[in-house]
């Protein structure tokens, strides 16, 4: 399901083709990941990330990025900047006097990071198969515990983890899908986090 924003379509026929090869591969491939799965955690959370991809809806901005802002810390300027999100949202209606919880959850995406012209981009596709990754994990507090990881570190390692795994399953080649992860060991502090992408990779 793809929502389109603004007078000018964002997407046009070619580039929904291209997205939706990208997600019909996608689904291919975390079936064989469920299948080879070692045990039947990993089996439930292949499953979660499949359903993302058929049924999560994307919201396309015409940007690079969807924020970017400057952060100064104890003398150091540092630039950050989201290229997507993945956005679970309780929404409570009253009426009268009987409320009424609605869960929204969807993508956000800039149309300029995932496309050029109307192809898909690398970086693009590795962004989106993260935000793919994003969904509430089963056992995910014990791991964070395990690993000595705040709850939201352990969910950008999972989300990290799976978008690495879906990549190289897709064909993707596994230097370049590590290279996509240089930098990210900031988000992890101290902890090992190319040992386990590698591991992911298979590398």
């Amino acid at each position: 399901m793809l929502f389109l924003f603004f007078k000018k379509p964002i997407l046009s026929n070619k580039r929904k083709k291209a997205l939706d090869k990208f997600r019909k591969e996608a689904v291919k491939a975390l079936k064989e990941l469920h299948k080879s799965a070692p045990d039947k955690l990993s089996e439930k959370i292949y499953g979660l990330m499949r359903r993302n991809v058929e049924t999560t809806p994307i919201y396309f901005y015409p940007r690079r990025n969807l924020r970017e802002r400057i952060i100064r810390a104890g003398g150091r300027v540092m630039a950050s900047v989201v290229k997507g999100e993945h956005v679970n949202q309780i929404t409570i209606y009253q009426k009268g006097t009987r409320a009424f919880a609605v869960k929204s959850d969807f993508i956000n995406m800039p149309s300029e990071h995932l496309f050029e012209g109307d192809k898909l981009t690398i970086g693009g596709i590795f962004t989106l198969a993260h935000e793919y990754a994003h969904f509430p994990k089963p056992a995910l507090s014990g791991f964070a515990m395990h690993y000595g990881l705040s709850f939201e570190q352990a969910e950008e390692l999972m989300a990290d983890i799976l978008s690495a795994k879906l990549a190289v399953k897709m064909g993707y080649p596994k230097d370049g899908v590590l290279k996509h992860f240089a930098g990210r060991d900031i988000v992890y502090g101290r902890f090992p986090f190319r040992k386990f992408i590698k591991k992911a990779v298979g590398a």
